[in-house]
């Protein structure tokens, strides 16, 4: 393979802005209105689920469920996730993507039926499985459709302002949620995740086109077996460091609220600091997603995971509550910078391997984390203490920076 000179290379954007056509200037305006209508849909559908995020522990003690039973249950949403999310990645490379994101908005709202309809902590774990299964046709598809829509020049912002959108879903559910069960009950939260659900498929269904072309030809979707995908290098690098990353960062928004009553935080100050990190990451996926169509993608990743891993490390030597609010805006800079150029090259390599699989992939090296995580963290606690689960994940953050340097060291973003 002929070696470029440059790691990263792209045109400026005069380039190809002197040398479009009219038709492609419709094609890059309706790639943005699709774009900004999955933004606001897939937003809208993460309130939703970020709504009943706090509230499942609590409804699965409701039920009578032990502490081992309560890992179980958030568990197995992740669980279904890693089972699933290749395959229905695949799927999607050969179907389309709306179908797909229509069919899992439905579900959603039928999982908020089912949640209200458990009264056993079986019964549960079951509806946790399907809703694993119902969210993997959701977000790591309009993933996959955002990377099929966006122009070469415009790959890191496309991916960056979807994430954002998912972020702020992810930040505004909790609060909306904990509002919800105060004043109405618990089952009114539930309906509310369906009733958003609901809401979310009908914008999908008007506004996203029922034919999500890629934007040239370069980009059409290759027909790849997974175990192929996985075999690639660069793939695998991806794996690992969503793997690591979500392994570490599990140990913060698992256990953080344990270690601010070592230190007599109030829960109030455990929510801002929490919300704070969320909305940061946030905020800065839109910049530093343009800033991976300029700039060194891996660079970025390793230096923002980096960032992250440190201020990780670093927590439990920290006492009052702004040392921690401030490791957690460090926190949520280091994924600032890291996601979206993450996504970037994913989106990269998508584009020549299968976009829906290669998502599908990497998310379940993030799944797999998020069940590893509080096992892991389980058992650092119960034999070395609180403080060294972040001490871990810390270290666990780094390594997957690391593992991105030497799986990646090949990669060229052209």
């Amino acid at each position: 393979m002929k070696k470029h000179p440059r790691f990263f290379h792209r045109p400026s954007l005069a380039a190809p802005e002197s040398k479009i056509t009219a038709a492609h200037s419709v094609q890059a305006a309706s790639s943005v209105w699709t774009l900004f209508s999955l933004s606001a849909s897939v937003g809208v559908a993460m309130i939703g689920l970020g709504i009943i995020w706090p509230i499942v522990p609590v409804y699965a003690v409701e039920l009578g469920a032990s502490g081992f039973q309560v890992g179980m249950i958030i568990a197995s949403f992740n669980v279904a996730k890693v089972l699933t999310n290749p395959l229905c990645g695949k799927l999607s490379d050969k179907w389309g993507r709306k179908s797909f994101i229509v069919v899992g908005l439905l579900l959603y709202a039928v999982n908020s039926l089912l949640y209200i309809s458990a009264t056993s902590v079986t019964a549960l774990i079951l509806v946790r499985l399907f809703h694993g299964l119902t969210s993997v046709l959701v977000i790591p598809i309009a993933m996959a459709l955002t990377a099929d829509i966006a122009p070469d020049y415009h790959l890191g912002r496309f991916m960056g302002t979807l994430n954002m959108a998912i972020m702020l879903g992810m930040g505004i559910g909790p609060i909306l949620g904990g509002i919800i069960r105060d004043y109405f009950g618990m089952e009114a939260a539930f309906l509310a995740m369906g009733g958003l659900a609901l809401i979310t498929c009908i914008g999908v269904v008007c506004f996203i086109p029922r034919r999500d072309h890629p934007t040239s030809l370069q980009h059409a979707r290759p027909v790849m077996t997974i175990t192929r995908i996985f075999r690639h290098r660069s793939v695998q690098g991806l794996f690992l460091l969503r793997f690591f990353t979500a392994a570490g960062q599990g140990s913060v928004y698992t256990f953080l609220p344990l270690l601010a009553v070592q230190i007599h935080l109030s829960s109030s100050q455990v929510g801002v600091i929490l919300s704070t990190n969320i909305f940061l990451i946030a905020f800065l996926q839109r910049v530093f997603g343009t800033a991976a169509d300029h700039l060194n993608p891996k660079l970025m990743i390793i230096a923002g995971t980096m960032i992250t891993g440190i201020s990780v490390f670093a927590m439990p030597a920290a006492e009052g509550f702004v040392k921690i609010l401030i490791l957690n805006v460090i926190m949520g800079i280091g994924n600032g910078i890291a996601m979206p150029a993450g996504f970037f090259i994913t989106g990269k390599i998508g584009r020549t391997m299968g976009m829906g699989s290669t998502m599908g992939i990497t998310d379940s090296g993030w799944s797999l984390g998020m069940i590893a995580s509080p096992v892991l963290s389980g058992v650092i606690m119960d034999t070395l203490g609180l403080p060294y689960i972040f001490i871990v994940g810390g270290i666990l953050i780094t390594i997957g920076s690391v593992l991105v340097y030497f799986f990646l060291k090949d990669f060229q973003a052209i």
